[in-house]
């Protein structure tokens, strides 16, 4: 059906699938940075007041993310793919009209995501396809402690979900030896992350905590574990930008902002950012 959908969209597009994709991805980025961010102003002190609906603003975070993902597949030149990130996107915008959905949902972003990086792994190299398994793996066990109701395993899904998120320079660089030369800046930038964290959680831990559990949903996580995840985000980020690489920007953005993907609203931007970094291969 994706094939099919695929071959009538694309001569409507005259050659613009990827500029539609990319822009679509891009507002889904958008979307979730701006979700994480109302979160963490509702829940700060002295900000009961400021009308924002962290509520609503999850709601249209997670329209566009799946509208997104939407986008991709029917733009992909992969019909597999598209076939996954179809699952993703139609199952994701089932679960904002009923609850009832949400069970299927879980298993369809899972079942979708896994396609969608099986098909990448013949094409990623040893380092990025690791990557890639630890970031499924990330999205299996939290939608397992979340919708699925497994919530002992949602502090091994925590910390899965930061390491996941602390693989993603693999997606930077040809080689790790290639972003440590090439992208010094971007190293350093983030080894300052690393630092910086790790200061705050040592001096204000219940503060840290409680940015963590609200902005990112992380649950019984050591703090050099939240360190690193900065660490690697802010790394890949900073390659990104350095070399205009915009998709992979959005693609780390996608997956840190969402945190840990417990609940489907985290979990449908964690699984489209897998789909545009395992993207990534071949455009670095």
């Amino acid at each position: 059906m994706t094939a099919a959908l695929q071959q009538r969209v694309r001569p409507l597009l005259h050659g613009g699938s990827h500029s539609l994709a990319n822009l679509a991805v891009g507002a889904a980025a958008v979307a979730v940075a701006a979700r994480y961010l109302a979160v963490l102003f509702v829940n700060a002190p002295g900000y009961a007041g400021v009308p924002v609906s962290p509520g609503l603003a999850t709601g249209v975070s997670t329209a566009v993310v799946a509208a997104a993902a939407i986008a991709v597949a029917v733009t992909d030149a992969d019909p597999l793919t598209g076939i996954g990130l179809l699952f993703v996107g139609v199952f994701g915008l089932l679960s904002l009209v009923s609850s009832a959905a949400a069970l299927p949902a879980a298993a369809a972003i899972v079942l979708g995501t896994a396609t969608v990086a099986a098909v990448a792994g013949r094409r990623l190299d040893l380092v990025s396809a690791a990557a890639v398994a630890l970031l499924v793996a990330a999205l299996s066990i939290g939608l397992a402690s979340g919708v699925g109701g497994w919530t002992d395993h949602r502090p091994v899904a925590s910390t899965v979900a930061l390491l996941g998120i602390a693989s993603t320079p693999a997606f930077a660089a040809a080689d790790w030896r290639s972003l440590s030369t090439a992208d010094w800046g971007a190293v350093i930038g983030g080894l300052a992350a690393f630092a910086v964290v790790f200061g705050i959680g040592r001096a204000v831990p219940f503060v840290t905590g409680a940015v963590t559990l609200t902005g990112t949903g992380v649950v019984g996580t050591s703090l050099p574990v939240v360190a690193l995840a900065a660490a690697g985000a802010v790394t890949a980020a900073s390659a990104a930008s350095r070399t205009r690489r915009w998709s992979l920007l959005a693609g780390v953005a996608l997956v840190a902002f969402a945190g840990v993907p417990a609940s489907l609203p985290r979990a449908l931007p964690f699984a489209l950012g897998i789909a545009v970094l395992t993207a990534q291969e071949g455009q670095r």
